[in-house]
């Protein structure tokens, strides 16, 4: 299943960006599970942290934020 930057919810798009940082354990278990359950993130000796696709699907986002032509307003 792919699932594409817009289809999360703010809080999911927060915690991903927040975990391609580096560890982060203050994220909630239960947006944890679900971003599991949506194959962006994995069960880990130190808690659940990012996966591959996680961070692929952040980096690609934020350098197409980067790349995109700057709005007049």
């Amino acid at each position: 299943m792919t699932i594409g930057w817009n289809e999360l919810t703010k809080e999911e798009q927060t915690a991903l960006k927040r975990m391609n940082r580096g560890p982060y354990p203050e994220l909630d278990k239960t947006l944890g599970q679900r971003l599991i359950a949506l194959g962006l993130a994995q069960d880990r000796p130190r808690g659940i942290g990012i996966n591959r696709t996680g961070r692929e699907l952040v980096i690609g986002t934020l350098l197409a934020a980067r790349d995109a032509p700057a709005s007049d307003g």
